[in-house]
């Protein structure tokens, strides 16, 4: 299974992550983004 490009949520950064990945689903590229998106 090859990686995919995901945008982030938060910064607008491309990432890459492989389809069934939390990255992929969440479409944050770093735990910190995930937190400062969902502002925890």
């Amino acid at each position: 299974m090859p990686f995919q490009t995901y945008e982030c949520q938060h910064c607008d950064s491309e990432f890459k992550a492989f389809e069934d990945a939390n990255a992929a689903q969440n479409q944050f590229c770093s735990p910190r983004c995930e937190v400062d998106g969902k502002g925890l």
